[in-house]
């Protein structure tokens, strides 16, 4: 029965994208749309089936209340990491829907490196269950990527999330103003110290009176060691943003630190 689902989803989208739309729409309102993830089960309110999102590693307390790190034991006080104590970074809280594992990271694989931009309102609903309000920002800004990756990959995946996100709060995305202005290596492979080298100075803000005097959210889709979002609330607190607070999709996790069952 699947199989003949998608079957005619793909036969829709073959026609023109007027008449394509019209079936496809007659088709989710006869016929529940399939989990992007397992297509197998209906997608629930959410976007993904509830089987998919019980697998998806939640972030749970405790965690850093600065950068939002799970910790290990779950027995600690929550308070900061030994990164935010060492050095506090610019941004106020950050949070992430779940860890960069298993499901969750293939899909977002899919989303960002095999041009599935549908997923972006999935993952925008996810991302609304993490403690973030999005109703308490003036402005929502996308991590920026740099015009030649801009070109390469023909999307901004953060900001296709930061506009979902902006539906549900009464600021607006401001796609402009936060800019890459240098090409840096990708982050993926290099260490900590190595991340913090490779993205310094590498941000600036072209419009200062977007963010001066407002409360900010910054949008990525993943967060590993938090050096490419603390620099980019570097400038925008130099711009005179009131405060910036950070939201991913998903977050890695310190060496060793495992789940041993999703979190419900």
């Amino acid at each position: 029965m699947n199989r003949i689902l998608i079957d005619s989803f793909n036969f829709f989208k073959g026609f023109p994208a007027s008449i394509g739309g019209f079936f496809e729409g007659l088709l989710d309102t006869v016929i529940p749309a399939l989990c992007p993830v397992c297509k197998e089960n209906p997608a629930g309110e959410r976007g993904f089936c509830s089987d998919c999102i019980s697998a998806f590693l939640r972030v749970d307390h405790p965690y850093c209340i600065s950068c939002g790190e799970p910790f290990v034991s779950k027995e600690v006080v929550e308070h900061r990491c030994k990164w935010c104590m060492v050095k506090p970074p610019y941004f106020r809280k950050a949070r992430s829907f779940a860890l960069y594992d298993g499901l969750l990271l293939d899909a977002i694989h899919r989303f960002k490196y095999n041009s599935k931009t549908s997923l972006a309102s999935p993952f925008a609903s996810l991302m609304l269950m993490t403690e973030i309000d999005i109703s308490s920002y003036d402005a929502v800004l996308p991590v920026p990527i740099h015009k030649k990756r801009l070109r390469e990959r023909g999307f901004n995946q953060s900001l296709l999330l930061g506009r979902r996100l902006v539906r549900h709060g009464s600021g607006r995305v401001y796609p402009m103003t936060l800019k890459k202005k240098t090409i840096s290596l990708p982050q993926v492979g290099l260490t900590r110290k190595e991340r913090i080298k490779n993205v310094r100075g590498t941000f600036r803000v072209v419009r200062p009176c977007d963010v001066k005097g407002k409360r900010v959210l910054l949008v990525d889709d993943v967060m590993t060691t938090g050096a490419t979002v603390n620099e980019c609330s570097k400038v925008l607190k130099r711009a005179g943003a009131e405060f910036v607070d950070v939201i991913t999709i998903a977050r890695t996790a310190k060496s060793g630190f495992k789940r041993s069952l999703p979190f419900s």
